[in-house]
């Protein structure tokens, strides 16, 4: 492996700036809509959740690198404010699905668009960062 340059510490300090002030550009926003960051996740799992059904509990620990507890916990908070409902899974009367509301959705849409924008953005950098590496590497820069 190539011997680390000070470039390279540039190129990565660089990157993670433009990544933690997304993150705290992304927390800002989901508190402007009145959720705390870990509920704007939330949404998203729930929402970019693959299949016909709804996301478990369990699903969403997984998405959200939480205990399940923690994620009840989550979920309980998010349906008291009327941002999820629970539905019980049609096979398997043990494991609770968890949906959207209206409201959720409404403001998982509005958060969606301006995070896309963003995110558009930051890979704009990244892509920058990562072709100055490659070039360096090459010996071209």
């Amino acid at each position: 492996m190539p011997r680390l340059t000070r470039q390279d510490f540039e190129r990565l300090l660089e990157f993670r700036v433009t990544l933690r002030r997304f993150h705290r550009w992304s927390e800002d926003q989901a508190q402007a809509e009145g959720l705390t960051h870990v509920q704007h996740q939330l949404l998203v799992a729930i929402k970019g959740h693959r299949g016909g059904r709804p996301p478990a509990v369990g699903d969403l620990a997984g998405y959200l690198l939480l205990r399940p507890h923690s994620t009840v916990e989550l979920v309980d908070r998010a349906a008291a404010a009327g941002l999820v409902e629970r539905t019980p899974d049609e096979d398997d009367g043990r494991v609770v699905r968890v949906r959207l509301t209206a409201a959720g959705d409404r403001i998982l849409h509005k958060l969606t668009r301006a995070h896309l924008d963003r995110l558009h953005e930051l890979a704009a950098v990244l892509d920058e960062l990562v072709t100055k590496h490659d070039a360096a590497q090459r010996g071209l820069a």
